[in-house]
């Protein structure tokens, strides 16, 4: 698997480009800002775009997805539960200015699998940063692509429409603590990290039955 970082907007969002190696296809995940690096990039790389895969609908995650649609005509995916915020962002934004609305062109389920070239991603379903926050573990290469539900010691705010801390701290209890501890993440904002690692240091989730953790 190629994977390509970038960090964009002015939320320092982590856009990341996945390539399967073998046949040059290609999915981006969290096109949040700067549309052009991004399709520069892809071009540079030579990737052949399938998917766009937003793991969350807020906008520092989804603002440069239609213009990357319409640049390659690759379609956008999110979770079915997240879907309506994307098309109706005002949910997101009450009283405020939403950003433009966007309607996606598939919308996962809890363990769809979704394949780009030889690549396999399993989409797992991390609610609590947002009603439909989605992960994404690639098992053959042992990585998880994490959005806003698990940073490096810390986990996605929830005091936003629609966030839980339970329902974090549970996501990440029972969708990504089972994971294998030597999963390396990458998530939304910030810098990569292991899974074995957040279990043992993440203040904020710890595992089932251990001490310190938030609800």
């Amino acid at each position: 698997m190629n994977l390509i970082h970038l960090s964009v907007g002015p939320l320092a969002t982590n856009c990341y480009i996945v390539q399967c190696p073998h046949t040059l296809r290609g999915l981006v995940i969290d096109p949040g800002d700067e549309a052009p690096l991004i399709l520069e990039t892809l071009a540079t790389h030579g990737v052949q775009l399938d998917m766009i895969i937003l793991t969350h609908a807020h906008f520092d995650h989804t603002g440069a997805a239609a213009e990357v649609r319409t640049a390659t005509g690759a379609p956008i995916a999110i979770h079915q539960a997240e879907a309506d915020m994307l098309a109706h962002p005002i949910l997101l934004f009450p009283g405020l200015r939403p950003p433009p609305a966007i309607t996606a062109d598939h919308t996962y389920h809890e363990d769809e699998v979704v394949a780009v070239g030889e690549i396999r991603a399993r989409v797992l379903a991390t609610p609590g940063h947002s009603p439909g926050g989605l992960s994404l573990w690639v098992e053959k290469d042992q990585v998880l692509f994490s959005g806003d539900a698990l940073f490096r010691e810390g986990v996605g705010r929830t005091d936003l429409p629609g966030g839980s801390a339970a329902t974090l701290a549970r996501s990440i209890q029972a969708q990504l603590y089972v994971l294998p501890e030597e999963t390396v993440v990458y998530p939304g904002h910030g810098s990569r990290t292991t899974i074995g690692w957040e279990m043992r240091h993440n203040p904020y989730v710890r595992p089932p039955g251990a001490a310190g953790q938030f609800a």
